[in-house]
Formats: C-alpha cells, sequence, structure tokens
C-alpha cells in the first residue's frame, strides 16, 4: 500500500510540473502575439503591450485602423521600450539604433514625435542607425508657410478638403480615389507641406493643443469612437462642424457637427497644426 501511495505522490508531481510547463509555455507565447477583444483599438493595445500603433500595423500587413473581435495580432516577440529619464539641461542627444522609430525614441524621454522632428529638422520619419538625435531642448515652432510665402490660413485648408466631398470612405484609403479619415487629414495636410503621421492616434501626437472652445477652422479634432482610444479624426470648419472621411455607411467625406450626440460624446481634443 505504501508503495502505491508513493506511486500515486509522484505521478501527481510530474502531472502538476507538466502542467505549469503547457502553462509557462502558453504565457511565453502570449507575449508575442495578442487577441482582439471587443472594445478594443490599436492605440489602447500599443499602450498595453508598449509596442507602436506602426509596428503593430507594419509586422501584421494592416492598412487601417479596423480590427475584427478574435483577430490575433503579432506582435513580433517586442517587449515594453524601457522609459528613461531625459537628461537634464537645454539639450540631450539619443544615437539611433536598428528597430527605432520616432514614436518609441519619443516615449523613452517623455516627449513629442513632433519636438524631436522639429529640433532635428526633419521632413519625415525615416531614420538611419548612427543618425544622432536631439531629444531635449527648447523648440520654436514654425508654423507651416504657403507657396505663396504666407502662412498657412484655415479657411484655404477647410477650402481645399472641401473639394473632396463625397469621395467613398475606403479602409486605407489616402488618396483621392478614397480615404479613411486619417488618410483624409493627411492628404489635405499634406496640400499644405504639413507633413502628418499616418493614424489618427499618431496625429493627435503632432501640434499644439487647442480647447474645443479655441478650435479655428483648419485644427484637427479627435475622437475615440470605440470608447477606448483615439481611433478618429477631422478637420474643424468653423461653426462647431468639421469635415472628415466617415464611414463607408455614411457617405464618406461629409460635414458633421461636434454638438451631435455621437460625437459630442466620442470627442477627445483638438491640435493646431497649422497657423
Amino acid at each position: 500500500m505504501r508503495g502505491r501511495g508513493r506511486m500515486r505522490r509522484i505521478s501527481f508531481v510530474w502531472f502538476l510540473m507538466a502542467f505549469m510547463l503547457m502553462f509557462s509555455g502558453t504565457s511565453l507565447a502570449s507575449q508575442s502575439s495578442y487577441v482582439v477583444q471587443s472594445g478594443d483599438c490599436l492605440w489602447n493595445i500599443s499602450n498595453s503591450t508598449g509596442v507602436s500603433v506602426d509596428t503593430i500595423k507594419q509586422i501584421n500587413g494592416l492598412h487601417s485602423d479596423n480590427l475584427s473581435i478574435g483577430q490575433i495580432l503579432n506582435l513580433g516577440g517586442y517587449s515594453a521600450p524601457e522609459v528613461v529619464q531625459a537628461p537634464t539641461g537645454d539639450s540631450s542627444t539619443y544615437t539611433v539604433v536598428s528597430g527605432d522609430n520616432l514614436w518609441d525614441i519619443s516615449r523613452k524621454f517623455g516627449t513629442s514625435v513632433q519636438n524631436i522632428r522639429a529640433l532635428n529638422g526633419l521632413t519625415s520619419d525615416a531614420l538611419n542607425v548612427g543618425d544622432v538625435l536631439k531629444v531635449n531642448g527648447t523648440v520654436v515652432y514654425n508654423p507651416p508657410v504657403s507657396r505663396a510665402g504666407g502662412n498657412v490660413s484655415g479657411s484655404r485648408v477647410v477650402e481645399k478638403a472641401a473639394q473632396y466631398l463625397g469621395t467613398p470612405y475606403r479602409y486605407g484609403g489616402s488618396g483621392p480615389g478614397g480615404f479613411d479619415c486619417s488618410g483624409f487629414a493627411k492628404y489635405v495636410l499634406g496640400q499644405f507641406q504639413v507633413d502628418l503621421p499616418r493614424t489618427a492616434a499618431s496625429q493627435y501626437g503632432y501640434g499644439v493643443t487647442v480647447a474645443q472652445g479655441d478650435l479655428l477652422p483648419g485644427d484637427l479634432v479627435f475622437f475615440a469612437c470605440s470608447g477606448s482610444g483615439i481611433d478618429h479624426v477631422g478637420i474643424y470648419s468653423g461653426d462647431s462642424s468639421f469635415i472628415h472621411s466617415s464611414s463607408p455607411h455614411s457617405g464618406g467625406v461629409i460635414y458633421s457637427s461636434l454638438t451631435n450626440g455621437y460625437y459630442a460624446n466620442t470627442y477627445v481634443g483638438a491640435k493646431r497644426v497649422i497657423r
């Protein structure tokens, strides 16, 4: 009887060890993938995993911010970037290494992509290994100027945006043949030499924060339509209205009102990218 009891205890120990190994393997696997849940958006998945929105989209071949419940996203085994305290003083530098992008660097140093670009005179997000970037310092904001030499006016931006009224909504679209929301904002502002990031969440990190009561035509207005992160953007046109590429079921590029219950409830904030 004692022999049988000992064998049972040994069998139980082996079973327990096997279970722990199996669970450990599952945990390791979960670090390199993420299953989309109800209410998820790329913005909150990025915040919870430490992998940038642009990186998630790149390694999963996503052309828009749209996700489906149950969708498995590959995170490429990334871990959250280490947050480092930026050195004190008027300026500090960072040397670009393989795999770096402006979004991750800005998070490391508690600054914004726009500030890094302004400090270093960058006109795009492209980086080269070995580049030495200023990541801390005083930035003088110079508003974009028109090709005629004057400051870009918000009314001109709205006039340009209105030329595309009725253009169909297209997932991942960023041209006159079809736009998604951030593709529309990027395309229109691009006509005035304002190079916005590609996604609504990334665009929110660009420009100067504006209170809703101080909005001017041409400002970007942002929304968290899914309720858990910025996933929609439009161009303010005045009188509490904005122009945006809404959805496939709403007519594509249309005007909407900030006082509308849906957009009033999902409004997050605004940024001024021109003056």
